[in-house]
């Protein structure tokens, strides 16, 4: 045989026995992917599944993951999303949809055959109801902590077999309550369902998970509110709270804003129960005003409320009620005639604001056949230059005519006009800027309101094109006693308690002045740290001034006005309240989110709280000493305890929130019942059947 011959048979020897190895090597390869035990093409990642898919709340679950990459770590977490129920600003049980934070599970190492398995139970921590859901996640990690895949599955909460029973009755006198809220929290507070007080005085629970506890609590306005801590359920029957309702000192808190174009309510302004902490309107909520600003005098028992841009001040009663207003803004009546005294009809009459020598037109209107006009609500203490035109007459140029606006009665001014057979009848009426109704030229831009505890007299601040204003208000003759001029810029008014001088803060000039209202004149002003947002005075004397820009809070000496101490916070300090029981001021910050306590005599730290997105107001309860504080974000009111800061009570009444203000109700007056919201409002809390109650495992309640 040849050696070329030998090399041909020798080579297609090799490849047959090659074959089979190339094959071999390619089933290795791919085999493995059809087998789904190799990550490669057709590959759908790690999969999770929970077993039983569905259970009560506290059920034991087992979760296993496949197809994870081997000897990673795997970590495990749990996120419930529920209905959780609302009290509306209307006093209403609404749900909304919410969803917990994540809550770690455990972490696992994944086997050399990318499987793990849990066995846990459902963390009885969780808010959870029947209408709940919970989210497992589980996502791993190499060693180096790259990420090595992810996975998710859904378990869905059933409801559980036990069921909770709560009557209502007034501890004085026996009788059952036939308003209010009874509420289901967890034993950590997170609150599952609400149900209206039935006219039974019955409210109840039902499909609950008998692995848990529950709190029980009952707000009925009027009413202290109750607590029954620790309820346990049986499968059997349900378990029976009794709560006697010990009557509340009463009293309301009034919330209120400014509504924004395109706002989702038609009102602006929530009443709360005092002494139950619920939304329990007494009138129709549509009446009551938008307010900027709202000032209570607690001592005569009502409060007072101004807009954002103001014409009037709003007096409100102890029961949330519109009682009257006192006008800062009044009527100008033009009279426009010949010069032999004739009246001229269908006469144009332009109103003109001077500001700094330029003048802005305001308003428009023709005469009536009396040859007069009148034009409504342009503030106290304003001027205005008057045009006048019509057909066959003109206004000599030196025969201008200024009006200034009268406190407490309409104005008047005559415009004569010379006659000219050459002059064209006037084009149509000038329409006013966008927003003129609400504009600077026609009303105060509001700064501030208060209440002289000495006297009861009202003092408001503000500004328009021309300058700063401090009114000095009777509420009793609904007059004004006093238009002061002050600086524009004017801000936060702090009343000195003498009944005759106050303390005005000044944003852009970043000063305090002391300024006598009996006198009109500024007896001290002195600088402050960079934009005094608000001022604050105890019924000691000691003063107060935060300051948004520099974030500090600093004491002033009332008679000197120099800073005698001052602590520097954070950018975004805002509103000022002093709580005179611990000796603590109490200061907002609506751009860190917080409330800051600081005691009073050397400005260190007592406590910092984390609130709502916008704290935009504080105050205190007089009677209780609570902490209120209103928030912008989804218009929510957290109340908190005064001796522990635990958070008491937490509404989101979404509505705009700019104030609030505590003001006592009539001793002995009937608080209003909350509407009673139809089924499916309170669908997350259906109330159990008053003939299914017994005493299973009772729970003796207590006050909260």
């Amino acid at each position: 045989m040849s050696t070329s011959r030998a090399f041909t048979i020798a080579a297609i020897a090799g490849t047959v026995l090659l074959i089979p190895v190339i094959v071999i090597l390619a089933l290795g390869v791919y085999g493995s992917s059809i087998t789904g035990d190799f990550p490669l093409a057709e590959d759908r990642g790690p999969t999770l599944r929970v077993e039983p898919p569905s259970g009560a709340a506290g059920s034991d679950i087992t979760i296993r993951g496949a197809d994870w990459v081997p000897r990673t770590l795997v970590r495990l977490e749990i996120v419930a999303a529920a209905s959780r129920p609302v009290l509306t600003a209307e006093g209403v049980i609404d749900t909304v949809s919410t969803q917990s934070p994540a809550v770690f599970v455990g972490e696992v190492l994944v086997s050399r055959a990318g499987t793990f398995t849990i066995e846990t139970q459902l963390p009885a921590t969780l808010p959870l109801t029947a209408q709940s859901s919970v989210d497992l996640r589980a996502s791993a990690s190499y060693r180096g902590g790259e990420s090595a895949g992810s996975a998710a599955t859904v378990f869905d909460v059933t409801a559980g077999p036990g069921a909770i029973q709560a009557t209502v009755v007034d501890a004085a006198t026996g009788q059952a309550l036939t308003r209010g809220v009874v509420e289901l929290l967890s034993d950590r507070g997170d609150l599952l369902a609400a149900a209206p007080v039935a006219v039974d005085g019955t409210a109840g629970f039902r499909g609950l998970s008998t692995a848990t506890s529950y709190d029980v609590q009952a707000r009925v306005p009027g009413f202290s509110v109750l607590r029954s801590r620790g309820v346990t359920v049986a499968e059997d029957e349900p378990s029976t709270v009794h709560f006697q309702m010990p009557a509340g000192d009463p009293g309301r808190i009034l919330v209120g804003g400014v509504p924004a174009a395109g706002a989702s309510v038609p009102f602006s302004m929530a009443v709360i129960d005092l002494p139950s902490l619920a939304p329990a309107p007494p009138v129709d909520l549509r009446t009551l005003p938008a307010s900027w600003a709202i000032a209570a005098d607690p001592a005569r028992g009502r409060a007072f409320a101004v807009d954002e841009v103001a014409t009037s001040v709003a007096v409100i009663d102890p029961g949330g009620g519109l009682v009257a207003s006192i006008p800062i803004a009044f009527d100008l009546v033009v009279r426009v005639e010949d010069s032999e005294g004739a009246p001229v009809p269908e006469a144009m009459v332009r109103l003109f604001w001077n500001a700094r020598g330029q003048r802005v037109f305001v308003r428009a209107a023709r005469t009536g056949d009396d040859g007069r006009v009148r034009v409504e609500h342009l503030i106290s203490g304003s001027s205005y230059d008057i045009f006048a035109s019509a057909a066959g007459y003109f206004q000599p140029l030196g025969a201008r005519v200024t009006a200034v606006i009268q406190p407490n009665a309409a104005s008047t001014a005559t415009v004569v006009l010379r006659a000219d057979s050459s002059q064209r009848a006037p084009r149509s009426t000038l329409a006013p800027l966008p927003g003129a109704a609400r504009a600077p030229a026609t009303a105060l831009v509001t700064s501030d309101i208060a209440v002289d505890p000495a006297n009861g007299r009202v003092y408001l601040t503000g500004s328009d094109l021309d300058g700063g204003h401090l009114f000095v208000l009777d509420p009793e003759a609904r007059r004004i006693i006093h238009d002061w001029p002050v600086p524009a810029g004017v801000g936060d008014v702090a009343p000195a308690g003498d009944g005759a001088t106050v303390y005005l803060a000044n944003r852009p000039f970043s000063t305090v002045a002391r300024f006598n209202v009996l006198t009109g004149e500024t007896e001290l002003s002195m600088p402050v740290p960079s934009w005094p947002e608000s001022l604050a005075r105890d019924s000691s004397g000691r003063l107060f001034v935060a300051s948004l820009r520099d974030g500090s809070v600093s004491q002033l000496d009332p008679a000197s006005l120099t800073v005698l101490r001052s602590r520097r916070l954070e950018e975004g300090v805002h509103r000022l309240a002093i709580d005179e029981r611990t000796d603590t001021v109490i200061v907002s910050n609506i751009w860190a989110d917080t409330v800051t306590g600081l005691r009073a005599d050397d400005l260190t730290i007592r406590f910092l709280i984390p609130v709502a997105a916008s704290p935009r107001a504080v105050a205190l309860d007089p009677v209780g000493g609570s902490l209120i504080v209103a928030s912008a974000d989804q218009g929510a009111v957290a109340v908190y305890s005064p001796e522990t800061f635990e958070l008491r009570q937490s509404l989101e009444l979404h509505i705009p929130i700019n104030d609030v203000a505590v003001i006592p109700a009539p001793q002995g007056a009937a608080p209003a019942a909350p509407p009673t919201p139809p089924a499916a409002q309170s669908a997350a809390a259906p109330p159990a059947a008053s003939s299914a109650s017994s005493a299973a495992r009772p729970a003796a309640p207590s006050a909260a």
